[in-house]
């Protein structure tokens, strides 16, 4: 079985086990929570497969950082929600969970790579808007929150390609890199 399968296995089973305890798929505030935390797994799931440890250094540390910084924005008050509760609808907290996850993939291992990932943020994103909790403008903030954080902590993942071979005279050390 291949990584990105192993990968999406992995979030599958996530849905699944949060479909048993209440069912994400009945109730759209619950798929939201879900794809928040699916988006981010299987980023770290990206990191674990390629054992690229300073990948999954960086991912926490941009998801981190970008919720705090939601968290600062919100706490600001600067508009009510949809649904009237309070007054912390911008930014998204949940579009910044999930669309942190995807652009780190994007960032870190390429494009074809996010297109899962950015397909459970748009499904969080969706589900904020029909539960009312947000506006389409939080959800874009939230993504833009995590855009700063991602792009300015997140380098791009180049495989260090070394060989060490001995013989009974000789050790030979290689390497590839890129340009």
């Amino acid at each position: 079985m291949s990584g990105e399968k192993i990968i999406v296995f992995m979030c599958c089973s996530i849905a699944c086990t949060a479909a048993n305890a209440g069912g994400p798929f009945t109730n759209k505030n619950k798929l939201g929570d879900v794809m928040m935390v699916m988006s981010p797994t299987y980023a770290l799931g990206m990191t674990m497969m390629a054992n690229d440890y300073i990948g999954t250094l960086q991912l926490g540390e941009s998801v981190i950082l970008a919720q705090a910084a939601s968290e600062g924005i919100k706490a600001l008050n600067l508009e009510t929600r949809p649904n009237g509760n309070d007054k912390k609808s911008f930014p998204s907290g949940h579009a910044v969970g999930a669309f942190s996850g995807a652009m780190f993939v994007h960032k870190r291992y390429g494009w074809k790579p996010a297109l899962i990932p950015y397909g459970f943020s748009i499904i969080a994103g969706w589900s904020r808007t029909a539960v009312r909790a947000h506006y389409w403008h939080d959800v874009l903030g939230g993504a833009a929150v995590s855009a700063l954080f991602t792009w300015v902590l997140v380098d791009k993942y180049i495989p260090k390609n070394v060989t060490v071979s001995a013989d009974t005279e000789h050790v030979h050390v290689g390497f590839q890199t890129r340009f």
